[in-house]
């Protein structure tokens, strides 16, 4: 990336800062402070750079080159998320392992040196790109919840945006991999909370009261047949029950019984009819058991669902950049989701995956050993590069 502009050495640098300074959601202020600290030391000015979110920014470099004739793509945004998850990071050894109580476990921190990298070739070659053109750069808060895109959006984040790409590093594909796919390429999430209400009592006379706990055992059963016989087999989802509690000693039986679990899709629709089956089954399987359930089930994020044209730009404008035998669909969609869904609900663009995998490591995303792989910044950034070069017809490198 040398002859690109970008000082790999001084991103790795960067990198290794805000790991070591890892924010949680809507927490990110001294990342959100660095970022702007560094955009303006590459000669993007303050008035270019507008706070949002809480904690993110949202950046427009207007190129100053002659303007051209108008065309179809006159504005391309690149996002970046910014927070850290609140698990422990467990990285014997490294020397700019996390400070706080938050950590960079989902390669964020990557992310955003990513478009830090993209941002300094752009305004080493600004007077390239029309002076009606423009890049927009959005470093968004809280993408592991409850969610930046949203607020970002509702706050104009896209006005005058016609494309929109990003990206996530992927741990358990080759270094080096761009894996895309038209359509949906992550599912969506929805929360279900689930609170079975009887009438608890000793545990000597069952008959005297409505058992919550056998209640909620033939709910988690029942809801196995969601999967089985309600939903078309053709449509894929997920659906996981992943916490069951209730009681508080052996001799009592509690009045609540408590589970949780979530809803994952490639479709909107086909969310709504799993969503209504789920809600179905809960209720009359409580009803008969004698018991009441006090129900939530509310989305977190939609389906992550890549625009066919320009999914095709990036597999096209990555085979240039990588070769033909980098850019692949294995393994996708992924049943994870990303609020990076409703840019694409409001824009034409493309979310991709970049693997990381270092040779010999297999950590997974969210684990406590996992670390970005300080290689893959300039392979990040020069596809971000190439997109902008493609979709401003312009010639940056």
């Amino acid at each position: 990336m040398t002859k690109a502009g970008c000082d790999l050495d001084w991103m790795v640098k960067l990198r290794h800062q805000i790991h070591q300074n890892a924010e949680p959601a809507f927490e990110e202020f001294e990342t959100s402070k660095l970022l702007k600290e560094t955009l303006l030391s590459m000669g993007v000015k303050d008035s270019e750079i507008r706070h949002t979110a809480k904690t993110g920014l949202v950046v427009t470099i207007q190129g100053t080159g002659p303007p051209v004739e108008e065309s179809k793509v006159n504005c391309v945004a690149l996002r970046a998320d910014m927070d850290a998850l609140p698990i422990p990071e467990n990285n014997p050894g490294l020397e700019y392992t996390t400070k706080t109580t938050s950590a960079h476990m989902c390669g964020h921190d990557g992310h955003m040196v990513t478009l830090l990298a993209t941002t300094q070739v752009i305004m080493k070659n600004r007077d390239k790109i029309p002076s009606n053109k423009s890049v927009r750069l959005l470093f968004q808060p809280a993408e592991e919840g409850p969610g930046g895109a949203l607020p970002m959006i509702k706050d104009g984040c896209l006005e005058g945006v016609d494309e929109v790409y990003g990206y996530h590093n992927i741990p358990n594909f080759d270094e080096g991999d761009v894996r895309v796919i038209d359509g949906a390429i992550m599912a969506s999430s929805t929360m279900v909370r689930i609170k079975v209400l009887g009438k608890g009592g000793h545990g000597s006379v069952p008959h005297m009261l409505n058992d919550v706990i056998s209640a909620g055992a033939v709910i988690l059963n029942n809801l196995h047949t969601v999967k089985s016989r309600c939903i078309d087999s053709k449509e894929n989802f997920i659906f996981t029950l992943t916490q069951f509690t209730s009681g508080f000693t052996y001799n009592v039986f509690p009045d609540e019984a408590f589970m949780q679990g979530t809803i994952r899709s490639y479709t909107r629709s086909n969310l709504e009819l799993v969503k209504e089956k789920v809600r179905h089954i809960i209720v009359n399987t409580a009803e008969a058991m004698g018991c009441k359930v006090d129900l939530d089930i509310h989305d977190v994020y939609p389906p992550t669902v890549n625009h066919k044209i320009e999914t095709e730009h990036v597999i096209r404008i990555a085979k240039a950049a990588f070769g033909e035998g980098k850019v692949k669909s294995q393994d996708l969609p992924l049943t994870a989701s990303e609020d990076f869904s409703y840019y694409l609900e409001n824009r034409p663009g493309c979310f991709y995956m970049l693997g990381i995998q270092r040779p010999g490591e297999n950590y997974c995303l969210h684990t406590s050993h996992y670390n970005y792989n300080d290689s893959m910044i300039a392979s990040g950034a020069l596809l971000f590069v190439r997109i902008v070069e493609d979709r401003l017809n312009v010639n940056l490198l």
